[in-house]
């Protein structure tokens, strides 16, 4: 079959990853972002977004998993969960693996990033069928200021923090973000590189400390992100001892586990190590 390249175009990383890939499925812009999909022999099927890979059939579960479980399992019972983005359906559907849950809302702006997960990923999709689920297309940050529900655990599962997203990140959206948990909520999301991308990263962590009492940094290893060793910033509504699992692991993960969670937080020699390093326009300043 006739192969060609697909090169990624990520304003936010300093390297580009290429592709060669069987051919294109599908492609698709919205009011906000072009949706594309593409056949590749080791990685599957593989989804992005402005040209750059959200997730792949292969290694997707890696990032999904330990978005979720890593909060979900710090909580003794979470009946009410908050997904913004996620339109690919991949942390809906690890939420959705603990029986405790009961409502698992899920904001995406963009409706076509979902239709499109359903029509080529069914099983990251998977969860949209819940009745447990409820899905709204709106800005995630516009429903948190608006919404009288309260969570117990709020997930940001956000594209790089460029365009739509950018607002995903500030202080005053961390403040929104606390001010709809329970008052031993759990908020985590995905920080991008530690190899790249530690200047946004240690942003994160000042605007989260000046909200919450409770603040840690995990990561996991992600083959196809820029940088590959991912960031997970965490933060905790009431004060925390440990980080450490209060419940046994759910059944049928893949890479989460108790042993996993305990050793995914990043001390803080690693961290230092990282922020010497530096990287391109995100280079710590001398």
């Amino acid at each position: 079959m006739p192969k060609f390249w697909f090169a990624e175009s990520d304003p936010f990383a300093p390297i580009n990853y290429r592709y060669k890939v069987n051919k294109r499925l599908f492609s698709k812009k919205s009011p906000y972002q072009h949706v594309k999909v593409f056949e590749h022999d080791f990685f599957g099927r593989i989804l992005t977004i402005d040209d750059v890979v959200q997730l792949t059939e292969r290694d997707e579960f890696f990032y999904h998993e330990m978005l979720a479980h890593v909060p979900l399992h710090m909580h003794p019972a979470p009946k009410k969960a908050l997904i913004i983005g996620g339109g690919d359906g991949g942390t809906l559907r690890e939420v959705l693996r603990h029986p405790t849950i009961e409502k698992a809302v899920l904001i995406d702006i963009d409706a076509l990033v979902i239709e499109t997960s359903k029509r080529f990923f069914p099983q990251v999709a998977v969860g949209f069928k819940s009745p447990k689920a409820t899905v709204l297309n709106m800005d995630g940050a516009k429903y948190m200021r608006e919404t009288s529900e309260r969570f117990d655990v709020v997930l940001i599962d956000s594209t790089d923090p460029v365009g739509p997203a950018k607002t995903l990140s500030t202080q005053d959206f961390f403040k929104t973000a606390a001010s709809i948990l329970t008052p031993n909520g759990l908020f985590a999301m995905q920080t991008e590189s530690l190899h790249y991308h530690m200047a946004f990263i240690n942003q994160v962590q000042a605007y989260l400390g000046k909200v919450f009492p409770s603040l840690g940094l995990y990561a996991a290893p992600l083959a196809t992100y820029a940088g590959n060793y991912w960031s997970f910033s965490i933060a905790s509504k009431a004060k925390v001892k440990s980080w450490n699992p209060v419940r046994s692991s759910v059944p049928k993960t893949r890479i989460y586990c108790e042993e996993v969670h305990r050793n995914a937080f990043v001390p803080q020699k690693v961290r230092d190590c990282f922020t010497d390093i530096g990287s391109g326009p995100y280079r710590r300043k001398p």
